[in-house]
């Protein structure tokens, strides 16, 4: 009369454990940034950095110098031009950015806009000090009504937060931007 009872206790922790294993998260959804949703014109609060998004331009084509040379880009699709106002809260540290399309697809910063005045890749944010930086998009023009700038910390961006916010009002397509120094 013993083996029944050992047999059903067997029976219902391997039970248990098939329905943990179910209802686990898997590694990809456990590892990933907090998500912080900041609306038009709020300043989101991250662990280690706080950030407002300031302005926001559309062009088809932009104009910077670089190493004394002037640089004209252009694209089939539009530039995103995004302002935004960081600053680290903890300690020194650089900021990512990615465009979060109306589609859900993300879009880096635009690699043909390298080296622009305050460009973000280069900008270093400190604890205290409010800074300004723009980031530069390469995209399809649907996919920047909805969209949303998704601020993460440059090296410890996994177990930080993600700021992901919402755009001020869409303006008006430019023919071109010029960023000066």
């Amino acid at each position: 009369m013993i083996w029944p009872g050992r047999i059903a206790i067997v029976l219902a922790g391997a039970a248990l454990l098939g329905g943990m294993m179910q209802t686990a998260p898997d590694y990809n959804s456990v590892v990933q940034p907090f998500r912080h949703h900041v609306a038009a014109g709020g300043t989101g609060e991250a662990r280690s950095f706080r950030a407002r998004f300031t302005g926001l331009r559309l062009a088809d084509r932009i104009a910077f110098r670089h190493f004394s040379r002037d640089l004209v880009r252009d694209s089939d699709g539009v530039f995103l031009v995004a302002e935004i106002e960081a600053e680290a809260r903890l300690a020194s540290q650089r900021l990512d950015a990615v465009w979060q399309g109306a589609s859900g697809r993300r879009y880096a910063l635009s690699r043909r806009a390298e080296g622009i005045p305050r460009g973000l890749e280069s900008r270093w944010f400190q604890p205290g000090l409010s800074n300004r930086a723009v980031a530069v998009f390469e995209l399809p023009e649907d996919e920047v009504a909805g969209g949303a700038l998704v601020l993460t910390g440059g090296f410890i961006a996994v177990f930080d937060s993600a700021l992901y916010l919402a755009p001020p009002a869409l303006p008006e397509r430019q023919p071109i931007i010029r960023f000066e120094p």
